[in-house]
C-alpha cells in the first residue's frame, strides 16, 4: 500500500439558534460524507426550526504511514472519531459565513497541535463507515514501525601521533624546569 493516500470529504456543519445576549446562533460541525460535490460553497442541507445544516465546504483526509500510530489510539477510542477545523471568515475567504473549513484529520495529535494554536473551531465527529473501512485498511497494511534504537558509541580510542613531525616538547623525565 502507499505511503500516502488521500480521500475528499464534504464538511456539515449546525447552526443552533440559542439564547444568550452575546451571540444567536451557535455553530459546530457534525459530520462528514464522502462523494461530496465538486462546489464547495456553503449550502442548506437540512432547516428545521431553529436548526439549520450545512453543507460547509470540502477537505481532503490524508492518512500517512508515519502517522499510523495516531490512527491506532484513534482506532482504540470509544467512537473513532475525524476531527474537523473551521478556522474564522475574517482568516478564509467564507463569503457571509462565519467559517471555512480549514482541514478534516483522522489524527488526534494533529488535531490536539490545531486545538493548542486556540485559532478556530475544532470538533471531532463521527467517522462515517466507507470511511472506517478505509482507515482501518490503511493501518492494518501499515505494521507498526520497530522501536527507536540509539546505537552506542564506539570506544574513544587515543592514538600515536602520525603526523610525521616529532612533538615539540617530549614528555619525558627530562622535561625544560618553567621555573
Amino acid at each position: 500500500m502507499q505511503a500516502e493516500v488521500s480521500i475528499r470529504v464534504g464538511v456539515v456543519v449546525e447552526r443552533l439558534r440559542i439564547d444568550n445576549r452575546w451571540a444567536q446562533w451557535s455553530w459546530r460541525p457534525v459530520a462528514v460524507f464522502t462523494d461530496a460535490p465538486e462546489d464547495d460553497a456553503w449550502r442548506v442541507l437540512v432547516a428545521d426550526g431553529d436548526v439549520t445544516r450545512f453543507h460547509a465546504g470540502n477537505a481532503t483526509v490524508t492518512l500517512h504511514r508515519k502517522l499510523v500510530e495516531a490512527y491506532r489510539v484513534n482506532l482504540a477510542r470509544d467512537a473513532p472519531s475525524l476531527w474537523v477545523v473551521l478556522r474564522d471568515a475574517e482568516e478564509a475567504d467564507a463569503g457571509d459565513m462565519p467559517y471555512a473549513v480549514a482541514a478534516v484529520t483522522a489524527s488526534p495529535y494533529e488535531a490536539q497541535d490545531y486545538a493548542d494554536s486556540g485559532e478556530g473551531l475544532i470538533e471531532p465527529v463521527p467517522v462515517p463507515p466507507e470511511l472506517l473501512a478505509w482507515l482501518v485498511d490503511f493501518v492494518r497494511a501499515h505494521p507498526a514501525q520497530e522501536e527507536f534504537k540509539k546505537r552506542k558509541r564506539d570506544k574513544l580510542r587515543i592514538e600515536e601521533q602520525k603526523f610525521g613531525k616529532e612533538p615539540i616538547f617530549k614528555r619525558s623525565g627530562n622535561a625544560p624546569d618553567q621555573s
